[in-house]
């Protein structure tokens, strides 16, 4: 036999609270059936033998003990006594029925019989008999003076009845009879038969009826359970999403940590390498102006308005380096902006500072956010443009969002050169993809980064419904 490796073999039925109920009660039906039977057969097997050994007792009272009243005196039968016996045997009623007789003298000597003459031991039964009991049971003829009969007969049904001298209580023989149990046994069978008919009809309507109510009860108790397994499952996935969760917030707080650091560091680059240039230059300048106003012959006026424009555009620098870095760094008040105008407000500041067309394509989205949702599209989507503007020369800038399954997913590509998005980026550009990517992932959403010779896509995607973590 070959097994297919794709697939499992049958795994067996589980054992069913019904199930177990079911093969537990038939065996005790089943049980109770066969005792039921033995036990009715049983009471029947002893009433007939009562009967049998009172009728025996009686037959006794009546008609043998008469031609018996002589063994007192002598210890055998005489012919006309022996004559008189089997004319009883051969026309009573009873004595017809009777199988074969023997009649014991005291010591276990047979007087009348198939072993008249011959004394074997006395057996329990005959001793009740000579104390005046009826003593009465299913032979198997396994005794000595029995053997002729076993050959004839399995089983007999065995009586002995004392014989009293008339007028006294005095035993003064005993008489064996042996009858067939042919009747009786076929009376035991039809009792147990009709026993069995009866009580297992009965049996088993009060098993099918429990049956039904235990079925139902298992059938209930296997819902709820299949429905328990369900709902633990349920709760250990939950639990390990949480726990992944909480370990991804756990390494992007870590990571934001040191993406802060890095962003103070890269603001205090920029402001030393441009306001601070400037304005020292525009110092200067300055001494040079004091310089000259202090000195023999007075600059000329072309000399003091070169250095005045000098000083202005140094300034003028300056401050918008200033206003650059502080608007990259403070956030506009997005609270009362719907998630279309987030976004919008991103791609607008952007065209405002770098002067390069972004095309956009957003359509149908939802009209409210989380506000932390928005606040990360936000700076997802202007550092995006701000990496495709220095680094691709804003060639083919594009911003697409889109919901779908409770999810927004930010999408912001260029056609730029691109760059190798296996080995990690230098400078800004690192800076920049760390913190996008941090701020995606602290929401418990995914951030990705493609990038190639035809451009690079930076896509994001973010929960709406369920969130963890705040921005930064």
């Amino acid at each position: 036999m070959t097994l297919d490796p794709g697939r499992s073999p049958r795994s067996p039925r589980p054992w069913t609270l019904a199930r177990q109920y079911s093969l537990a009660s038939l065996l005790v039906l089943l049980a109770s059936l066969l005792v039921l039977g033995w036990w009715v057969g049983r009471q029947i097997e002893v009433g007939v033998t009562h009967r049998a050994a009172a009728a025996a007792a009686l037959f006794v009272e009546n008609y043998i003990v008469t031609p018996l009243q002589g063994l007192p005196a002598r210890p055998w039968l005489t012919g006309a006594e022996k004559a008189e016996l089997g004319w009883l045997l051969s026309n009573t009623p009873l004595g017809q029925d009777v199988v074969s007789i023997k009649v014991w003298a005291p010591g276990g000597r047979i007087v009348y019989g198939d072993q008249a003459g011959t004394t074997f031991e006395v057996d329990d039964e005959q001793a009740r008999a000579w104390k005046g009991e009826v003593a009465s049971g299913i032979s198997n003829l396994t005794e000595d003076e029995n053997r002729h009969l076993k050959r004839q007969h399995g089983r007999l049904l065995e009586i002995y009845a004392p014989i009293r001298q008339e007028g006294t209580d005095h035993v003064i023989a005993v008489a064996e009879f042996y009858h067939t149990v042919a009747a009786l046994e076929r009376d035991v069978r039809q009792a147990q038969l009709r026993s069995w008919a009866v009580v297992g009809s009965v049996m088993l309507l009060a098993y099918l009826l429990l049956a039904g109510l235990v079925r139902r009860g298992s059938d209930t108790i296997a819902r709820q359970q299949s429905v328990l397994n369900a709902q633990v499952a349920a709760q250990q996935a939950l639990l390990a999403q949480n726990a992944e969760l909480h370990e991804r917030v756990q390494r992007a707080a870590t990571r934001i940590a040191e993406v802060h650091e890095r962003v103070m560091e890269r603001v205090s680059s920029d402001l030393h390498d441009g306001p601070a240039q400037d304005v020292s230059y525009a110092l200067l300048r300055l001494d040079s102006l004091a310089l000259h106003a202090g000195q023999e012959g007075a600059p000329t006026r072309a000399q003091t308005q070169r250095d005045l424009d000098a000083l202005e555009r140094s300034l003028t620098r300056a401050m918008q380096a200033m206003r650059d870095l502080a608007a990259s760094v403070r956030l506009p008040d997005l609270q009362g902006l719907t998630l279309e105008g987030t976004l919008d407000r991103a791609v607008r500041d952007h065209r405002a500072r770098t002067g390069s067309e972004v095309r956009t394509d957003w359509p149908a989205l939802p009209a409210d956010a989380p506000l932390p949702v928005k606040i990360t599209a936000f700076r997802i989507v202007r550092e995006a443009l701000s990496n495709a503007f220095k680094h691709a020369g804003g060639q083919g800038q594009a911003v697409r969002a889109q919901v779908q399954g409770g999810l927004l997913t930010v999408q912001v590509t260029d056609t730029g050169p691109g760059f190798d998005a296996t080995r990690p980026a230098a400078g800004d550009r690192h800076l920049g993809l760390v913190s996008m990517r941090e701020r995606a992932e602290s929401l418990g959403g995914h951030f990705t980064v493609r990038s190639g010779p035809a451009g690079t896509t930076v896509r994001a995607e973010l929960p709406l419904t369920e969130f963890t973590g705040a921005p930064a």
